[in-house]
């Protein structure tokens, strides 16, 4: 009796470990609809046994994967109701994820006083906390925290779905411009992001807007979602800043078409998604102007204001089918300064494609992933325009890694595995990064902006 039970508890340990499952955040507390009632034959919440928690039924779909991830307005995992979609009229929902990781760089040099170059180590790259509610069918909430290094706060703000095709959104969230941006940290299909997605540059400005506080509308309109679109103006000065300073808004605007109906997630790759063939086309813009202090041109006496003007456009391409998936995207920003001796005008132009495909072999066809992504990025040149007197490259003030980033042409070629054990809930993904940099340093002579700087990336990510 006792080996036919752990035959049965190993069995079924086996099948959980080899089953495509998906985590999800957890549903604290949910209500129904004072007039619900459970449909004749099957059991309310409260009244499931071991075989509908393991398996799911009309009362607990929450243990299967949701038809749907909404892009902005969950910004990631959402809770499942264990109640018919659209019974729950009040909920809240927690999740959580945390990306443990080992970098390794070749260019980086003990020895050196000054390193372009990330130090060996571990880390916690991302470090989340999400609390998401709804008090009314009329009002959402969402908070998202970082607790890696010190408290973050990036999502903040309250979401008013009037219709399928009207949603507003205010407070502190995602610009909607570049798919590369918008997916969730969790939910990607390499360790790192694109060269001109992440942390600011050396300015403090970030190449591609992140978070920000402001309002947006949004939603999905003709069948099977053909097409969403995003449409919002911010302060412009990025996450943890209320308030707006100098009076000049940032404005970003994202449509998307999807020929084949909305894929049931937003994430990079196909785990999890059905074998059918999924495409979305993805086209961005965004203005800003910035004030940054005053200057005194040449040939003038009275100083005027110092404004920074950026005008970004993008496109992205998403498909995946029968276990495999592709992405590209390209980016390009021009940038103008008022004062162009300090700052010259500039243009930033980026591109990547990225592939990936499960390996048909049993008992890993849902679980490993080959991966590989070629980028490019140029983030300070004359692209479209002649180097002159007010555009090109000024030697940077200092030698620190990030700007001596913000200066540098770079292509990437990366290679790497994923291992899929709760789709993106649960992974584990490793790389390598063949990284060629090249840009002579103004007189820090020839070779100076040549670095090797491969790199290395091992990465888990958990999550509920």
């Amino acid at each position: 009796m006792r080996r036919t039970a752990r035959l049965s508890l190993s069995s079924l340990a086996l099948a959980l470990a080899l089953a495509p499952l998906s985590a999800h955040a957890v549903r604290l507390w949910e209500e129904p609809r004072a007039d619900w009632a459970p449909p004749a034959g099957t059991l309310a919440p409260g009244q499931l046994t071991l075989g509908d928690r393991l398996t799911g039924s009309l009362a607990s779909p929450d243990l299967r994967p949701a038809e749907f991830s909404t892009p902005l307005a969950a910004g990631g995992h959402a809770g499942q109701s264990r109640y018919p979609e659209g019974v729950a009229e009040r909920w809240l929902d927690i999740g959580f994820y945390a990306q443990p990781q080992f970098i390794y760089q070749t260019g980086y040099d003990n020895e050196s006083v000054s390193n372009f170059s990330v130090a060996p180590g571990v880390n916690l790259r991302r470090t989340r906390m999400v609390v998401h509610g709804q008090a009314h069918p009329l009002l959402q909430v969402r908070m998202e925290f970082g607790l890696s290094d010190r408290l973050e706060l990036f999502d903040t703000y309250a979401l008013v779905p009037v219709r399928r095709w009207l949603q507003v959104q205010i407070g502190q969230f995602r610009v909607p411009f570049s798919r590369q941006e918008l997916v969730s940290g969790s939910r990607l299909q390499f360790v790192d992001n694109a060269l001109w997605s992440g942390g600011a540059n050396a300015s403090g400005v970030r190449f591609v807007p992140s978070f920000d506080t402001g309002v947006m509308v949004w939603g999905w309109a003709g069948p099977r979602d053909l097409v969403e679109y995003y449409a919002g103006v911010f302060n412009g000065k990025g996450p943890n800043n209320p308030f707006n300073l100098d009076g000049f808004f940032l404005y970003a605007g994202r449509v998307v078409v999807n020929p084949l109906g909305r894929p049931r997630s937003f994430q990079e790759g196909s785990v999890g998604l059905p074998r059918t063939p999924t495409l979305s086309i993805g086209l961005n813009a965004a203005g800003q102007i910035r004030q940054v202090g005053l200057v005194t041109l040449r040939g003038a006496t009275n100083p005027v204001p110092n404004r920074i003007q950026a005008i970004s456009l993008g496109a992205d391409l998403y498909a995946s089918a029968w276990g495999a998936s592709l992405y590209a995207e390209v980016y390009a920003r021009d940038t103008q300064e008022t004062d162009t001796n300090a700052a010259p005008n500039t243009q930033s132009l980026g591109w990547l494609v990225q592939a990936g495909y499960f390996v048909p072999a049993p008992y890993v066809r849902d679980h490993l992933e080959v991966v590989a992504r070629v980028q490019r990025f140029d983030p300070s040149n004359c692209i479209t325009r002649s180097e002159g007197s007010d555009c090109g490259v000024r030697p940077p003030p200092s030698a620190s890694r990030i700007v001596y980033r913000d200066f540098m042409d770079t292509m990437d070629v990366t290679f790497g595995l994923n291992w899929y054990q709760l789709g993106h809930g649960f992974k584990a993904q490793a790389s390598y990064t063949i990284q060629n940099e090249y840009r002579d340093l103004a007189g820090r002579g020839p070779g100076s902006g040549v670095v090797v700087n491969d790199l290395f990336n091992l990465q888990l990510t958990g999550s509920f």
